[in-house]
């Protein structure tokens, strides 16, 4: 009888385990640099030199990029940590809004929605709260606004400019003292609607690189085709 319990208390342990185990389902497939999106039914070919994070196809961010190496400002040089990396988000979902309509909900101050809300949490050029404390960053103006036109599908290049400053260690090793850099970060919201899917680009970097960063972003952009509606494409929420 002992025998029994025994067995059945390690049953007990070992069932919750392996569903811990069990792995979430990707957005997406990641083959030879081309991502495929199962979801939202569109495809990308990735830029070299760039790590690639897919995530959950539960989740709205399908994409995370970070450039592996990057230019560092000349303030920076002894203390590279404080260099705004360049990063490339990719959000889908579905919207009867328009792309132009979209973006423009996204910079506006007051509009509020469910979709700008779970944007902002990753979207740092846009929301300011997520700049670190030790940064004064002033309010984000637009730069440049103009239609865009990729695999049939109409879409929006929006970019902005925010200037900063930022109290920087003297060196990596400082323990006290240091000095104030101002700079500015630059970065892009690029949005492209098919039938009731948008798939929202958001890049962001030092304004010093921003010219080269964003004509990756757009190279990217301009490579998306859409393959099929794909599984969340069929759903509208409005």
């Amino acid at each position: 009888m002992r025998k029994f319990v025994i067995i059945a208390l390690l049953i007990a342990i070992a069932v919750p385990s392996g569903f811990a185990r069990r792995k979430k389902p990707k957005a997406g497939k990641l083959e030879n640099n081309t991502y495929t999106d199962v979801g939202y039914g569109f495809k990308i070919t990735l830029p070299e030199g760039w790590k690639v994070k897919v995530g959950y196809a539960k989740d709205h961010f399908r994409l995370s990029l970070v450039q592996k190496k990057y230019e560092i400002p000349p303030d920076y040089l002894n203390t590279p940590d404080y260099t705004q990396v360049p990063k490339i988000i990719v959000w889908a979902d579905t919207t009867t809004m328009g792309a132009t309509a979209f973006v423009d909900s996204l910079v506006s101050p007051t509009f509020k929605s469910e979709q700008k809300k779970n944007i902002y949490k990753e979207f740092e050029l846009l929301n300011e709260a997520l700049v670190s404390s030790r940064t004064y960053r002033d309010p984000l103006v637009q730069k440049k606004r103009r239609m865009i036109e990729v695999d049939g599908s109409r879409g929006v290049l929006w970019a902005g400019r925010a200037t900063y400053l930022k109290e920087v260690a003297l060196s990596a090793s400082a323990t006290g003292g240091g000095k104030r850099v101002r700079g500015a970060y630059g970065g892009n919201v690029i949005a492209l609607k098919k039938d009731n899917r948008i798939v929202v680009f958001h890049m962001m970097c030092e304004w010093n690189y921003f010219d080269d960063i964003e004509e990756i972003l757009i190279n990217m952009v301009k490579g998306l085709t859409w393959t099929d509606t794909g599984q969340e494409g069929k759903k509208d929420k409005g």
